[in-house]
């Protein structure tokens, strides 16, 4: 259940910054109210007036605004939810944001490692309630790759390097287990670029809670060398089935661009069912790896395999690795739920590029774009709750995922379009009339996010005439 009965302004999630200037302060929930009314629009677009829309560029521009700073009002909000829920994941994962334009922008760098420049990376944690209701942003960190590659460097060098980015891994479980301290239960949720031996067992040196998708087969032995070590994959997949379920998968696109290969194929909405086997295991350090790991780690293995999937398809096979105790079939699928709670970071992502357009932002700089992504954060936060709510919680009130003077505004264009909405709206009933207003069709089955955009954007800015029409302003 939603931790608040009404959901106030964008603007209340940045309340408790501390940017040394009470005006400074005012003009961050100003950019965010505005970038929250029209979310997918350009800057000049979100702003009411030529002054205001100098006002965001001096904001974006300002050397004494720290984005950690304005973050940090998101994060409290964040940790609020997240004491309330006493229960939570936090997922973590990495994404890229590409500029286009003729003029290079001031602290962009290489994407994938290509001569393609005009690009940033955002390492994001966020958390969510056992049931997956997002909550918000609890960690995020951008930095930009230099302009040269990296000279080829020896395994063990590059397991070496302070400077090596995997650490932002470890980073960001510190930087979030400390905001959490106060929360009971919290688990770290990673894909397979978190499995790494180092971060496991930093993970476990500090007990941090965690499951991971396995990324490398491993030998179950110190003597790694031999050949006969029985190693992870087989001795997992010979194991007796603990239970079988039957979930359903997300539909997972290509890669965004031809020159990109992605590293895993396309996945169509589908039901799979799924047989689960678990156990615990010891696990050693591989050849190459740093001297202050520990020789040995005991830890709870799970494989998920899909039986009979469509023809011509690749079926699902998840191998996680967990803290989480695996003794009772109940044990086993909350671990496999725990994992399947990933994938609404995916959906944040996409909320954040295609619901609020982040990479269309004609920003000059790195650090403006940064600065400006931590409001953009929120608002694609808002985004991801509102579908979660469709989906999950359709028949919650609508002030839960609409403040009263958005509802105000759709209950009177939907009256005016014929269509009027109950005399007690749910959260259905308001997502299907944004939807609408962003040129969904039902036939076409759920809105995605680029039409839920358009749709905030009709609504958010049908709210502005509707406040000055109303005289509250």
């Amino acid at each position: 259940m939603s931790t608040s009965n009404t959901l106030p302004p964008l603007s209340d999630e940045f309340q408790q910054i501390e940017l040394g200037d009470k005006r400074r302060v005012a003009r961050t929930q100003r950019v965010a109210d505005n970038a929250a009314r029209l979310p997918s629009a350009g800057l000049p677009q979100q702003s009411a007036t030529s002054a205001d829309l100098e006002g965001m560029y001096r904001w974006a521009n300002n050397p004494d605004i720290a984005p950690e700073a304005v973050l940090a009002g998101h994060q409290a909000r964040t940790v609020e939810r997240a004491r309330a829920a006493q229960s939570v994941l936090v997922v973590h994962d990495t994404t890229s944001f590409r500029f286009g334009g003729e003029v290079e922008r001031d602290g962009m760098g290489l994407i994938c490692n290509k001569d393609v420049l005009m690009g940033f990376f955002a390492h994001y944690s966020l958390c969510f309630s056992r049931r997956g209701e997002p909550l918000g942003t609890i960690g995020l960190h951008a930095w930009a790759r230099g302009r040269e590659r990296k000279r080829v460097r020896m395994r063990q060098q590059a397991r070496s390097d302070p400077d090596r980015e995997s650490l932002r891994w470890h980073d960001a479980v510190d930087a979030t287990g400390e905001l959490l301290a106060e929360v009971p239960d919290v688990v770290h949720v990673m894909d397979r670029e978190g499995d790494g031996f180092e971060l496991l067992a930093d993970m476990c040196e500090h007990d941090h809670r965690f499951v991971v998708r396995i990324a490398h087969d491993r030998r179950l032995q110190s003597k790694r060398l031999d050949r006969n070590v029985p190693k992870l994959y087989e001795s997992l997949s010979v194991l007796p089935m603990m239970l079988e379920r039957e979930v359903p998968l997300s539909r997972r696109g290509g890669p965004r661009k031809p020159a990109e290969p992605r590293r895993f194929g396309r996945l169509e909405t589908r039901a799979a069912h799924l047989t689960i086997r678990a156990k615990a295991f010891t696990i050693s350090p591989g050849n190459g790896a740093v001297y202050h790991l520990p020789d040995h780690l005991r830890l709870n293995f799970v494989e998920v395999v899909e039986l009979q999937p469509p023809p011509d398809t690749e079926p699902v096979q998840w191998r996680l690795v967990t803290t989480e105790a695996i003794e009772t079939a109940e044990q086993v699928a909350a671990v496999v739920d725990a994992y399947r709670a990933r994938w609404q970071i995916e959906e944040f992502f996409k909320a954040l590029k295609t619901g609020c357009n982040f990479e269309k932002l004609q920003l000059e700089s790195a650090r403006a774009l940064t600065l400006t992504l931590t409001i953009y954060t929120a608002v694609a936060w808002r985004l991801l709750l509102l579908r979660w709510m469709d989906r999950n919680e359709p028949e919650a009130p609508a002030p839960r995922v609409l403040t009263a003077t958005q509802l105000a505004a759709l209950t009177a264009v939907c009256a005016r379009k014929g269509k009027p909405l109950p005399k007690k709206p749910t959260a259905h009933h308001v997502l299907t009339a944004i939807a609408e207003l962003g040129g969904h069709i039902k036939n076409n089955g759920p809105p995605g996010w680029q039409v839920l955009g358009r749709g905030f954007d009709q609504l958010l800015a049908i709210e502005l005439g509707f406040i000055a029409a109303k005289g509250l302003v």
